[in-house]
């Protein structure tokens, strides 16, 4: 059983969530009976395309070898209909009989080593027990392995049936439209008499300027109805009118009329002059066309433009976008401004010139699986800048889906973060610097302390006890360090405060308890400080510096809170009366109260000190 195809794709129970139903019919199918051969038997290519149009939430399906077995995945088998099941491991020239000269062409090209695509074509479905005509967008690639054997068609299926039709229909109207713009029609037909300048109208027209149909039909001033037109727009409409009449072109303009509720609607005349048997022109006969939702949705729409243009340009950013494919088609300005290519002079090799060649795997490999999977893109790398330098950027985008959460685009920035990359390696680089003087002078240290154990023996345990307190204390200084060098497994709540108190141990009683969890990268080092200034007050004044001394340490994590009750038996006899003037007392107040927006509060009894805080997780 051919594992890698098929573990973990889909649950063998239908009810199971995440079942893929055609991977089981995949799978259960008996294709050792067919030319395919058995699945065992597949080359790797086979078999991984097989899995990825498996996985696929886009219709697909493959090919199998020359004959053109049928696998296809649920998204294929929705989109034809139940009238197809059990085409699964037959010829698809069988299944789609309507469609076997293009199939054929598809395969053949296909095992020439060739890709072939088509656009919109068109041939009969069988759905709901009803045969219709259908259009598709079909990409057929080769499924070939390095040496150029192909084992067969990797189909992406794309119904353009909708678009089809909803083109066939916006060009029957627009040829309405321009047969009534010809012939009148669609709201109001007019004559102009140019020797008395009356207006003859239909009553549609008539009705719509607010006179009655029976004016309409008996003519009117013609200087009457220009006062319906809008102020701004008179002039222009009268000098279109007038030079029509005066050369015999064609009349065509646009304008608004302001109606007796205050509305403002737009209209189109278009009109041809009529000329006697002299063939001077004597009327223009025309239509009006009420273009307000055409004007309105071109105003919105240009609007939506601008403020989008405005934004997009105001931003320091690139802003691109691309199409369902990942292909881009827009970048704002910021693009020629940082690479200094102009946008009409982009093709297919153009990203891999500008991405930095060790970045350029990585960039292709996370694109390609954010389109394919919807999941949103967020990654860092170095891009060629027009100064030919590179420089690293940060692009970020998410998909836009339709109503039926189909991916429709892409929309993306790209941030130059190339002044915080060589900051944080200068941060970097000092951190390390620092790390390693740390290191040299703890080495010194218990180099030293080694030194005089050798040289008093009787100083030896006390030398070693020395040493293991330093590799403690040295253990806790870790967890002040960046994410990037303490481990995930170490970052926890007690791991914290049981490496503070570690060098404090030898014997003392101290019990750490309560809930745990993983910190937050902000809480680190404040809580270290909180944690050490406490253990050191200890180990001067409190358990930790009295024969049979106990710390207690309790912690619980709810509802987004830790609180932390630290309790101490025991009081050294040099302990100072409590105060809060001193820097540790400076120190909680900042750290708890300011840093970290929590409480605490502290008490000291004749038995021991009892501290309690509350932060936020």
């Amino acid at each position: 059983m051919p594992e890698h195809i098929f573990s973990g794709l889909s649950p063998a129970d239908a009810d199971a969530p995440g079942h893929i139903p055609m991977a089981e019919a995949t799978r259960q199918f008996d294709w050792a009976s067919t030319s395919a051969g058995a699945i065992e038997q597949w080359p790797d290519p086979l078999k991984y395309a097989v899995r990825l149009m498996l996985l696929s939430p886009a219709p697909m399906a493959v090919f199998i070898g020359r004959e053109g077995l049928l696998a296809h995945n649920d998204a294929a088998r929705d989109l034809f209909g139940m009238y197809y099941a059990g085409s699964l491991g037959r010829p698809v020239e069988e299944v789609f009989p309507q469609a076997a000269a293009l199939c054929r062409e598809g395969i053949d090209r296909c095992f020439a080593g060739l890709g072939r695509s088509f656009r919109d074509e068109s041939f009969q479905v069988c759905r709901n027990g009803e045969w219709n005509p259908a259009w598709f967008h079909l990409a057929c690639t080769p499924i070939a392995d390095v040496d150029g054997n192909v084992a067969g068609v990797f189909l992406v299926i794309s119904e353009t049936t909708e678009r089809v039709m909803a083109l066939r229909d916006l060009r029957r109207s627009q040829e309405r439209i321009e047969i009534a713009l010809d012939a009148g029609g669609i709201v109001g037909t007019w004559d102009l008499d140019l020797a008395t300048n009356r207006l003859t109208c239909d009553g549609r027209f008539a009705r719509l300027f607010g006179m009655s149909a029976q004016d309409g039909r008996a003519s009117i001033d013609n200087d009457l109805f220009a006062h319906l037109v809008h102020p701004d727009d008179r002039a222009r409409w009268r000098n279109v009118l007038a030079q029509a009449a005066r050369t015999g072109a064609d009349y065509k303009c646009r304008y608004r009329i302001v109606t007796s509720d205050g509305a403002t609607h737009w209209y189109l005349d278009a009109g041809r002059a009529v000329r006697d048997e002299k063939g001077a022109v004597v009327k223009l006969c025309g239509v009006v066309v009420d273009l307000t939702s055409q004007i309105a949705a071109e105003d919105a729409l240009a609007d939506s433009e601008r403020r989008f243009r405005g934004l997009v340009e105001s931003v320091p950013q690139i802003v691109w976008s691309t199409d369902v494919h990942g292909r881009h088609d827009y970048f704002n300005s910021r693009w020629n401004e940082f690479t200094g290519v102009d946008v009409s002079d982009m093709d297919e090799t153009t990203w891999e010139v500008l991405v930095h060649p060790d970045d350029w795997r990585r960039v292709s490999e996370d694109w390609s699986g954010c389109v394919a999977t919807g999941r949103p893109y967020d990654i860092e790398y170095r891009f060629l800048h027009h100064s030919g330098r590179y420089r690293w950027l940060r692009v970020m985008a998410l998909p836009v889906r339709d109503a039926d959460g189909a991916i429709t685009r892409w929309y993306g920035t790209a941030t130059d973060i190339e002044e915080n990359k060589t900051l944080e390696m200068e941060r970097e680089l000092v951190a390390n610097e620092l790390e390693h003087r740390i290191r040299n002078l703890f080495a010194l240290v218990n180099g030293l302390v080694v030194l005089s154990g050798r040289e008093d023996a009787a100083f030896g345990p006390f030398a070693d006890q020395l040493r293991h307190r330093l590799s403690a204390l040295h253990t806790a200084h870790e967890f002040i360090r960046s994410r990037d060098t303490v481990p995930d497994g170490t970052r926890s709540l007690q791991s914290l405060a049981r490496a503070i108190l570690a060098p404090y141990e030898g014997g003392r009683g101290i019990v750490v308890q309560g809930d745990d969890a993983l910190l937050q990268e902000h809480l680190v080092t404040p809580l270290t400080l909180v944690f050490h200034e406490l253990a050191t007050n200890s180990a001067k004044y409190g358990a930790l510096a009295c024969e049979g001394g106990l710390l207690s340490l309790r912690f619980r994590c709810a509802g987004g809170r830790i609180m932390l009750s630290w309790s101490e038996e025991g009081v050294s006899a040099s302990r100072p009366a409590a105060g809060n003037g001193g820097f540790g007392s400076k120190l909680l107040t900042l750290t708890i109260e300011r840093q970290l927006k929590g409480t605490f509060s502290r008490a000291l009894t004749p038995a021991g000190l009892t501290f309690e805080m509350e932060i936020p997780a």
